[in-house]
């Protein structure tokens, strides 16, 4: 397995991780104990990798062996801007010979974000005040991709699990994972935490998923239907916390 950058120049060392977030642009993001450095200290010192593949071993009733680990993985899904940015993105293949590609969502005490009623109002508004944005058309593209019959409680959900799991299936594989990972390190917030697993289920039932059997039972997996093109969802919380904080 090879950790690397979107470049391809190997990552070996966590420090060599942070230096991904050296920005101004990125540099907010790397904070002790939230998300971005919650994932690289699970990768590069807890055995992240292998806790995954053994889920989606779990999840897809197969071996599964992961090649190529890439922090920050950025994925265009339409024709309006940046693409999805995943926390991390895995490629792997089944012992089947079949790609995999596992699009990360890491949380320890970040939202979801806007639902898309207010994503789309501010987009709107942004248009019509003169801004330039093709957000409200991108908007209604991930709608009609999610939802076959329109209806106004789809502006319920989550806009960032809405272009997470287009951003997912976006890539070029057999099978493609969206793996929601809530990472309970001492920043971690119940309150948010409890928010969180609401709206994601929220999602995951609004788009019709289908519960996927686990054998281990301390995870969630579902499969929806973009198109006409599976996907998987699977949700999972890991403590990171120093004994005797949880």
């Amino acid at each position: 397995m090879k950790i690397e950058n979107s470049s391809g120049r190997e990552i070996r060392t966590f420090d060599e991780w942070a230096a991904l977030y050296e920005t101004p642009q990125q540099s907010h993001q790397w904070k002790k104990h939230r998300s971005a450095w919650s994932v690289a200290d699970f990768v590069m010192h807890r055995d992240g990798v292998s806790r995954i593949r053994a889920r989606l071993t779990d999840a897809l009733n197969q071996d599964v062996t992961v090649e190529r680990v890439v922090p920050e993985f950025e994925q265009r899904f339409d024709q309006y801007g940046r693409g999805r940015v995943h926390d991390l993105g895995l490629f792997g293949q089944t012992a089947d010979g079949r790609t995999v590609f596992v699009g990360v969502e890491a949380k320890v005490d970040e939202t979801f974000g806007a639902t898309v009623h207010d994503a789309y109002l501010q987009a709107k508004a942004n248009q019509i005040t003169g801004k330039s944005t093709n957000a409200p058309e991108r908007i209604e593209q991930l709608l009609a991709l999610h939802f076959a019959e329109p209806s106004p409680s789809m502006f319920e959900v989550r806009y960032q699990l809405l272009y997470a799991t287009a951003g997912t299936l976006a890539v070029n594989v057999d099978i493609a994972v969206l793996y929601v990972v809530v990472f309970k390190t001492p920043l971690f917030n119940e309150s948010i935490g409890a928010s969180n697993y609401y709206d994601y289920i929220h999602f995951v039932n609004k788009v019709g998923g289908r519960p996927v059997p686990l054998g281990d039972k301390g995870a969630i997996a579902h499969e929806i239907t973009l198109g006409d093109r599976p996907l998987v969802c699977m949700h999972e919380y890991f403590d990171l916390r120093p004994s005797g904080q949880g």
